[in-house]
């Protein structure tokens, strides 16, 4: 099982060190280790600092193995997964090689030509086991539900979708054992510190213009019982990680206010001594002061929360569902339970105005006031399978498929600022962030000694340090930043002198990218799926 690079790699991890375990594939690990008479081997290109397809083919080899399953969760990723595929088909023609992950389900047609045998659509873990199945006994693959597979006369077959999984509590225990924490870092708040990702929940039943959650895993918010999250707690600290990154989406909906209460109780109860990581929405954070409280003393030291953008009006065709001031009070009332406070911004989205993202950075350096201590401006990207994919594909805004550009932060599509303009503006609002709260004091203020909690008080200093530190290769990126912008120009001017129209990929991006993926399950809230508590 094989987690690829991107080409210039992780920004968590080339800007603060943060490198979490990859929860995918030890999920899917866990689920074939099911199958009798069966070995794994996770292989994580960033983590065991694999620099080439070379490296990572070299492994493949020496294990030899029957199944090569790689996730292509992030679309960025999309051409070192298939060179490693290509290369390892060369050498070991009778392996089956298997793509999962957001970026496959949604351009299977392109990731089958690129040397894949099949892709996985959406939720795997069912299907991967059954495609374990088929090759230890030798059967095809064309009873397998939820896949498009190769033929050996080189036909793609879709087969008939399958229902999503309800009861995750059935699913086989992620097999955490097959990484080494040593790899997984969170050196921003301590060089030594490791970081373990732990499933909660799936899905979200919003519905963001943007989003590439709702498609993947479809509308319905399912759970976790916290007996089950408390069992996979318990691994997590008997293996000795320093924090757990709850990699939902969404860590709490209304539904659930009740349930993670229980859970916060339990993690007090149980003293576990690792601090952990959430993303959350602001309006949720807001009105449950309460919940928050709790969750800080039950170990929440990082809270994310999605912003987006400081005008109502983006927001609103954004179909976020935020009020700012909502935003302004989730992140003081984070702040004030002691709380590190990352904010999420967001660019470029093709109804923005330049005055909307001049807003932005503005509401962005209000919430620093309010107690932001990190933002991630990242722009706003057309990821296969979203609404806004269909709509720049059916109305040409799309200035490049080079997927290597669909990282978030480099811009690829056609909207009312020129897209320079707003590589130039996510530049600013990431670096004049940090610069506005350490001329008005923010990181040293002794005053937090009494205000807040001092743990905030000094992972916000260890971060200090760390910045200070990783100096040099901000100048560097900061200086490489006018090639970035160059290449932009170059591409959006060769853009508008001859627009990117080929009709029969776009009906094949089209074909995927508007299909439902799952079967509905009948009698079932269409929007969240609550495991009730024994």
């Amino acid at each position: 099982m094989i987690r690829p690079s991107n080409p210039t790699g992780s920004a968590y991890l080339t800007k603060f060190g943060f490198l979490p375990t990859p929860l995918g594939l030890l999920q899917l690990a866990g689920d074939i280790l099911t199958v009798p008479r069966t070995w794994v081997k996770v292989v994580d290109m960033e983590a065991d600092k694999m620099s080439s397809v070379e490296s990572v083919v070299d492994e493949a080899l020496r294990y030899s193995p029957e199944l090569v399953g790689i996730t292509i969760h992030a679309t960025a990723a999309h051409g070192t997964s298939l060179r490693i595929a290509k290369t390892i088909k060369e050498h070991l023609p009778d392996t089956v090689l298997v793509a999962g992950g957001h970026h496959a389900t949604f351009l299977p047609y392109d990731v089958l030509r690129g040397g894949f045998d099949i892709v996985v659509l959406g939720e795997g873990d069912e299907t991967i086991i059954e495609i374990t199945r088929a090759i230890t006994e030798g059967r095809g693959f064309e009873g397998i539900s939820g896949i498009v597979y190769k033929t050996k006369s080189g036909k793609f077959v879709r087969t008939k979708p399958r229902a999503l999984i309800f009861d995750l509590d059935k699913l086989p225990i992620p097999a955490y054992h097959l990484v080494d924490k040593r790899n997984y870092t969170f050196k921003v708040f301590g060089e030594n510190d490791s970081v373990a990702c732990v499933e909660t929940s799936r899905g979200c039943p919003y519905a963001c213009d943007f989003c590439s959650v709702t498609p993947t895993w479809g509308n319905k918010w399912r759970n976790k019982s916290n007996k089950r999250i408390i069992e996979e707690l318990d691994i997590v600290k008997a293996l000795g990680y320093d924090w757990v990154f709850f990699t939902d989406d969404i860590f709490v909906v209304y539904p659930n206010v009740k349930q993670r209460m229980h859970l916060f109780d339990l993690m007090i109860e149980k003293r576990y001594n690792f601090k952990w990581i959430a993303q959350m929405r602001a309006d949720v954070t807001a009105k449950n002061p309460e919940l928050i409280r709790r969750a800080a003393e039950a170990g929440l030291r990082v809270g994310f929360l999605g912003i987006e953008s400081g005008s109502p009006e983006i927001l609103k065709k954004m179909h976020k569902g935020l009020f700012t001031p909502l935003s302004v009070k989730a992140v003081r009332m984070l702040s004030e339970n002691g709380v590190v406070v990352l904010i999420g911004m967001m660019l470029g989205a093709p109804y923005e105005t330049l005055h909307d993202m001049i807003t932005t950075l503005k509401f962005a350096w209000k919430l620093a006031d309010a107690g932001a201590d990190a933002v991630q401006f990242s722009l706003y990207t057309p990821l296969p399978g979203t609404r806004i994919f269909d709509d720049a594909l059916r109305n040409n805004k799309l200035f490049t498929l080079d997927w290597d550009r669909y990282d978030l932060l480099t811009p690829v599509m056609k909207t009312k600022v020129h897209p320079a303009i707003i590589q130039i503006l996510q530049m600013i609002g990431n670096h004049v962030f940090y610069i506005k709260k350490y001329l008005k004091g923010r990181f040293i203020d002794t005053s937090w000694k009494t205000t807040i909690k001092g743990y905030k008080r000094d992972l916000v200093f260890n971060a200090q340090k760390f910045m200070f530190r990783m100096m040099p290769s901000y100048v560097r990126e900061f200086l490489e930043f006018p090639k970035h912008i160059a290449h932009t120009i170059k591409l959006y001017s060769a853009f508008s002198k001859l627009p990117l129209v080929d009709l029969k990929k776009v009906s094949e991006l089209l074909e995927f990218s508007n299909r439902i993926l799952y079967l509905e399950v009948g009698g079932k809230n269409p929007y969240f799926m609550i495991k009730q508590e024994s």
